[in-house]
């Protein structure tokens, strides 16, 4: 019998002992597939498919600008009015400077005549690349030819080896060409806008040009993508003994803008070094293991034989019902900790058991205190960035706006207690009304009724701003107007809250999710603030009291809260 009993626990040993190592093995080899397959292919996917995302915008953009600003000299048959009238070079100086500073990307915009003479721009001076100008220049001879349709080219900056995008369109006056409006934007904006840490790229023309480079020095000779880049469609490529794993795709045409492509080039010699590395170190840690393994099942079973035993004879005991006795382990076995913790087991039972009720108040009470704590950090970042505005606008404003957000802040953090009174809760919460009132200006009216007989009452502390805050994001109407109530009430020995708007409300599917939530009792979700109130409510006062949410017919949300009437030292609570 222990002979067998040895023989089996060796198995077990061998069993439990072996198959994590074979299962560490697995595991590695898929991690590091895994691995490869998000941060490298994956990844280089995704960035190559944002790339092609960011210069189709540009490409997009770009040219329906430049059809609107060519749209608008052309109304004019002599361009030099455009100059030399102050009222016209005013406002088409405005619409053009609105244009080129939309993204803040240092693009230059120039309207030529047929002569080359600067009637407006951005700069005293031509581009480099078109200087000295000339009528029957590449891309003035492709505008003039180009069927009242911008035309797009990356022109090179000198000796620079960088490319600037110039796209631009002939401006003709019934069909007499006047001259050439062009946008030109700088490579380094572009270059910036598709740089990444891990990938680089290549924008390529159809002639296999690369006008713009992101790092991949290697795939780029003589100002052309080379092979074996080129027909690398998505797997390795390997040049100079360096690995690169290389993807590309064609950016989608725009109007007559066509041929483009995008490469996305990642270096992954070193990285598949060390999962060659990892692999070896695997495969050595498996043929180490292994016979260590066998020879100390073996030694450990005969060890542990004889301890075992004594372990089978005391929960024999147990399960012929003797649980008075104590539990007794072979003397200098090292499972003897297990006869020392068993008895100890039991006396502490009745221990958790009474520590059980102090314990679930105390998790109520961190609940609380965690509800309290949240503050939006939405509404933070908001109110600091429209100071920040406010500061060069209005700055006696912005001091206001400054003071009021400061008295908001120290009181939400001041702990001393979890219920003030309602009239001083109100009193902070028009400041936190002043900091919305500067934020949306006219468009919001916020009014409110407060029953004399509540002022004294005790309430949460700022119970009422997140509620607030929710009818605000929700309570716009059509015509941009927010109008929001708060009554506070008693209602037979309760408080009964009341906010409300008349916007267009909450979709149907955040109003019947906010609606589950209340239900539920448990939020997993973004949606924090009112959810918030609810759990708040019910943990202080208990599940008859809470939030309940309703859609008016004449439209709006209206949010009431029910909860305890208290003044004074007598106060209903599920914890102190």
């Amino acid at each position: 019998m222990q002979h067998r009993f040895q023989d089996e626990v060796r198995g077990a040993l061998i069993k439990y002992a072996l198959v994590p190592v074979f299962v560490l093995a697995v595991v590695g080899s898929v991690l590091m597939l895994l691995s490869w397959k998000h941060y490298v292919t994956d990844a280089n996917h995704e960035q190559r498919e944002m790339v092609t995302d960011v210069m189709h915008g540009i490409f997009s953009d770009y040219w329906r600008r430049t059809e609107r600003a060519v749209e608008t000299l052309s109304a004019e048959a002599d361009l030099r009015e455009w100059q030399v009238n102050p009222g016209k070079r005013a406002e088409i100086y405005q619409y053009l400077y609105h244009e080129v500073n939309i993204a803040h990307d240092g693009t230059q915009f120039y309207l030529v005549d047929t002569q080359g003479n600067i009637l407006l721009g951005s700069q005293e001076t031509l581009p480099m690349a078109m200087q000295p100008f000339h009528q029957e220049w590449g891309i003035l001879h492709r505008m003039s030819e180009g069927k009242g349709e911008p035309v797009v080219e990356f022109v090179s900056r000198g000796d620079t080896g960088r490319h600037d995008l110039l796209i631009g369109q002939a401006v003709v006056y019934r069909g007499q060409l006047e001259g050439w409006f062009f946008f030109l934007i700088p490579g380094g904006y572009l270059e910036n806008n598709i740089v990444s840490g891990n990938t680089d790229f290549i924008l390529a023309d159809s002639f296999g040009n690369a006008q713009i480079v992101t790092g991949a020095a290697g795939a780029v000779r003589m100002g052309k993508v080379t092979e074996p880049f080129v027909s690398a469609e998505n797997g390795l490529v390997q040049v100079r003994n360096r690995e690169y794993y290389v993807t590309s795709e064609s950016v989608p045409s725009v109007e007559s803008v066509q041929g483009y492509r995008v490469y996305a080039i990642s270096p992954v010699t070193d990285l598949l070094l060390r999962y060659a590395l990892g692999a070896g170190i695997l495969l050595g840690i498996v043929l180490i293991m292994v016979p260590i393994i066998l020879v100390s099942a073996r030694r450990e079973s005969l060890a542990r034989s004889q301890a075992v035993n004594d372990l089978v004879d005391a929960f024999a005991a147990v399960k012929e019902g003797r649980l008075n006795n104590q539990l007794e382990v072979h003397a200098g076995s090292d499972l003897a900790i297990i006869e020392e913790e068993y008895n100890r087991m039991t006396e502490s039972l009745q221990k958790l058991i009474r520590q059980n009720e102090e314990e679930t108040r105390a998790s109520v009470i961190s609940e609380v205190r965690q509800l309290e704590s949240q503050f939006n950090p939405h509404f933070l970042f908001n109110t600091l960035e429209n100071i920040k505005f406010m500061v060069k606008m209005d700055s006696e404003a912005a001091m206001k706006m400054i003071h009021a957000l400061s008295a908001l802040l120290r009181y939400s953090l001041h702990e001393e207690t979890r219920r003030v009174k309602l009239a001083k809760d109100i009193e902070y919460l028009h400041s936190y009304m002043e900091i919305q009132q500067y934020r949306f200006g006219e468009r919001l009216h916020y009014s409110e009724f407060i029953d004399e007989a509540v002022r004294n009452c005790l309430i949460p502390k700022l119970l009422f701003q997140p509620v607030l805050e929710n009818a605000i994001k929700y309570g716009e109407d059509d015509d941009g107007r927010i109008e929001v109530r708060l009554s506070v009430t008693v209602m037979e020995e309760d408080l009964l809250v009341i906010v409300e708007d008349k916007g267009l409300g909450m979709s149907k599917t955040v109003f019947d999710h906010l609606q589950q939530l209340l239900r539920e009792g448990e939020n997993n979700t973004v949606h924090k603030g009112v959810y918030n109130v609810h759990r708040r409510i019910q943990l202080m006062f208990g599940m008859d009291y809470g939030v309940k949410l309703g859609q008016p017919p004449a439209g709006g949300t209206r949010v009431e809260m029910r909860l305890p009437r208290q003044e004074g030292d007598h106060v209903k609570t599920l914890y102190r």
